[in-house]
């Protein structure tokens, strides 16, 4: 299990904040919730599915063993993050009986442009 945390330091609300990551989502949450984050908090209808943490939780996550991410491993992650909800999307769909939905990813080992600007506002 790797968990990612950037070092972005993002202001909002009079905070810094930061992006915590994991190679899958229920890695992600497990260590959210050893965190104290709410799964409710889970940033998953953005276009990179990670929660938001502060900088005070963003060092408690890293003294629980998440390492930091670059913007290039945070954004892969991301993406893979994506493609993992939207395959469990696409199942509880065809469960279901809803038509499937379409999903654009170009590959996890690519870092696209628009993910990182809205990542890292670059």
């Amino acid at each position: 299990m790797t968990i990612y945390v950037d070092d972005s330091r993002l202001s909002w609300r009079g905070r810094s904040w930061c992006h915590l990551v994991a190679d899958s989502v229920a890695e992600l949450h497990a260590f959210a919730a050893q965190l104290g984050l709410r799964q409710e908090w889970f940033q998953y209808r953005t276009m990179y599915p990670h929660y938001d943490v502060t900088v005070s939780v963003q060092r408690r996550a890293l003294a629980l063993g998440a390492q930091v991410g670059d913007k290039k491993t945070i954004v892969a992650c991301a993406k893979r993050l994506r493609i993992e909800l939207s395959s469990q999307e696409f199942r509880a769909g065809a469960l279901a009986g809803f038509p499937r939905r379409a999903f654009a990813c170009d590959g996890v080992n690519s870092v696209d442009q628009p993910l990182q600007q809205s990542l890292f506002g670059t």
